[in-house]
């Protein structure tokens, strides 16, 4: 019996006979509760599944997830109209008079992706009846705090040079660990389209996914054209260069423009009031807790076991330049930068696990020397300092294209500490370093 091609099902079509594989399985929450299913035929086309979610037991014994099968019984209806996966004219609804038939068919594909330009996504800011797959690649990652919450963000390069930023809230970051580097190219899923003073950012939902360089055909171009292009760094910034005074004025304007400028400053304090960095869990991003265990330090999670300390900066500092004087927080790649040296081996290196607030005599170092400091003015005024460049550096960029990123940091000794592991770190502080630890 001949089956029909996915693309072709319409709203109020009689059922016939489709061969797929059921690549995805979720469950939507709302005034009914159902569950919602991927199938994907040979050609690669996908449609929206949906069953009432009081026949999940009898669906779960049917059907299972990257099985192939061919179905028929289904009635064609219209697309899901909040928070679509696929963009097609109609999605399927099944109940128990559907029938499910295993089948071999290793030339239906295993995953999907319908990736967007960066026009189209333009046109679907702040438009959640459908989401959106994006590729790209990967030129910063890290993690930042926020008021609410922390993010992790990544800095996509499309072909017409437009960057678009990417932010995997806290349910999301196991899918982009830090194996991702910049030059890998990364392909998203079910991403929302939002806009900050007029750019474009994805954002991930709970039915996003993520995959590391791609090999699937669908993306087998997209991955050569990206790898083709030069990296950030090698083209000038985008960027208005501005004075401190600016920005002071700027935020008390509330200027609803472009809010990420460059400006040459020099950091002249760290705030020592302030811990310099911090630690969340490896699973779910909280904030990790200490505990003594048998004499030494060990970094809890209030959710999860087994856990893995990741320590990033979050440095504090006073900015100036010949116009004004200013508070920012350098975050976790900017510190990177100015010292080739990750946060983690700074606390462990350097003996600083159980004193947060005092502030290295390596970390002072990035104090005194002008740079150019790559900034976001956020609304309530604070600088938050994600990257920086030396100043010869960016001299280079204006006339030549190209930037060296090498740090021109003496490193120093490090102070010797015990061998220590990835929980268990150094031994227990005394009492006067607890209380001070306790109120940072």
């Amino acid at each position: 019996m001949a089956c029909q091609r996915v693309r072709d099902i319409r709203e109020r079509q009689k059922s016939g006979n489709i061969q797929i594989r059921v690549l995805r399985k979720w469950i939507l929450k709302g005034k009914k509760e159902e569950v919602c299913y991927q199938f994907c035929d040979v050609h690669g086309d996908c449609i929206e599944v949906t069953a009432d979610a009081k026949d999940i037991d009898y669906f779960n014994s049917m059907i299972q997830l990257q099985s192939c099968y061919r179905v028929s019984g289904y009635i064609c209806v219209g697309p899901r109209s909040y928070m679509a996966t696929v963009d097609h004219p109609a999605s399927l609804i099944i109940g128990q008079k559907a029938k499910f038939n295993r089948i071999e068919a290793n030339d239906i594909p295993t995953s999907y992706f319908n990736f967007a330009t960066y026009d189209t996504l333009k046109t679907r800011i702040r438009n959640l009846s459908l989401l959106s797959d994006y590729i790209g690649r990967v030129e910063k990652n890290g993690l930042r705090p926020t008021t609410q919450e922390r993010r992790y963000e990544k800095l996509f390069y499309e072909m017409k040079e437009q960057e678009i930023e990417i932010t995997f809230w806290p349910d999301k970051l196991h899918l982009i660990g830090d194996d991702v580097v910049p030059g890998d190219v990364l392909a998203i899923s079910s991403a929302k389209v939002t806009e900050y003073n007029g750019h474009i950012q994805l954002e991930s939902t709970h039915l996003t996914t993520a995959v590391k360089n791609p090999d699937m055909p669908q993306a087998v171009e997209h991955v050569q054209r990206l790898r083709a292009l030069p990296a950030m760094q090698d083209i000038a910034r985008n960027e208005p260069t501005v004075t401190l005074l600016d920005l002071e004025i700027i935020s008390q304007q509330k200027v609803q423009s472009s809010r990420n400028f460059t400006c040459e400053a020099t950091i002249t304090r760290i705030n020592d009031n302030r811990a310099w960095y911090y630690v969340f869990c490896s699973k779910c991003s909280n904030k990790l807790y200490q505990e003594h265990d048998n004499g030494n330090i060990v970094f809890v999670c209030k959710d999860d076991e087994n856990i893995v300390p990741n320590f990033r900066y979050c440095v504090n500092a006073t900015i100036t330049d010949a116009t004004a004087s200013a508070e920012a927080v350098f975050f976790n790649e900017s510190i990177k930068t100015m010292l080739n040296i990750n946060c983690e081996d700074m606390v462990t290196k350097y003996g600083q696990l159980t004193s947060p607030n005092k502030v290295p005599e390596i970390l002072e170092s990035i104090t005194n020397t002008p740079r150019m400091l790559h900034l976001t003015l956020k609304n309530d005024g604070q600088i938050a300092v994600n990257d920086v460049t030396n100043l010869a550096e960016s001299s280079d960029v204006q006339s030549t294209g190209t930037a060296s990123r090498t740090s021109t940091i003496t490193p120093f000794t490090p102070i010797p500490v015990p061998n220590i592991s990835k929980q268990q770190l150094l031994q227990t502080p005394d009492a006067r370093t607890e209380k001070r630890q306790r109120r940072a």
